[in-house]
């Protein structure tokens, strides 16, 4: 018994050194044997009332980084990264608006959390952030996910903050002439899965630019109206695609 206990309190410090500062880890990680979970728990229960570790969810900790600014947070994607992959497969995908941040659509910062899925998932709290699922019907790659993620800021183009729809189509339009005739046509083959004012949103873009798609627009109502705030200067074709 008393080597038992010797072992687990070497091991488990020994583990928990070995994980960077910042990164998000659970009892899993630590890969310990089935007989020193009691321990492993008392002693990470030990080192957040010490100070030494932070807790951000059920069964899931990092160490704090200390920089001259003070102590900073874990980033969102080791925050949500057991909600993005499973088994070592992607599951999921930020969105919202942590990634329109980072594709120049807003400054703002939010402690919201939005995570495109398969299937709807309950939302949680985690860290100070509250995170939340929308369903994504189309296939979650790391080769699809700058495209979806485009569709979805056309798809909340009147929600994101900071910024206003005209802004936003003005830089998606500069993001769309930079893809390949590939990722265009994949684009294109995603939107279909999207609402209505998304497609008619994408196809006004990508008209603009000189990609006339008749496939999005034959999957449009002729007589249905997207009410968005898009300028006559900015998009004259918009009425091409029913768009106010």
């Amino acid at each position: 018994m008393y080597l038992c206990c010797v072992k687990s309190t070497e091991l488990i410090p020994q583990r928990i050194k070995a994980i960077g500062e910042g990164v998000v880890f659970g009892y899993a990680d630590l890969l310990l044997p089935d007989d020193m979970q009691t321990a492993a728990t008392m002693t990470l229960s030990r080192m957040v009332a010490e100070g030494s570790l932070r807790k951000v969810g059920k069964g899931k900790f990092y160490k704090p980084v200390v920089s001259r600014l003070g102590e900073m947070p874990p980033m969102i994607e080791q925050l949500t990264k057991d909600l993005l992959f499973k088994d070592g497969e992607r599951i999921g995908y930020i969105t919202g608006v942590p990634a329109f941040s980072q594709m120049g659509l807003t400054t703002q910062i939010s402690s919201k959390i939005l995570i495109g899925t398969r299937t709807y998932r309950r939302p949680l709290k985690r860290g100070g952030y509250e995170i939340a699922y929308t369903v994504q019907s189309n296939e979650i790659t790391d080769t699809s996910i700058p495209l979806i993620r485009i569709l979805d800021a056309l798809k909340y183009i009147k929600k994101i903050p900071a910024t206003s729809p005209d802004a936003v189509a003005t830089i998606i339009r500069e993001q769309l002439k930079k893809l390949s005739d590939d990722e265009r046509t994949l684009l294109i083959s995603y939107a279909i899965n999207y609402a209505p004012a998304v497609r008619a949103l994408s196809g006004m873009i990508l008209e603009n630019i000189g990609c006339f798609n008749a496939q999005l627009k034959a999957t449009l109502n002729p007589f249905t109206r997207y009410s968005i705030g898009i300028s006559d200067n900015l998009f004259p074709n918009k009425s091409n695609w029913n768009i106010e």
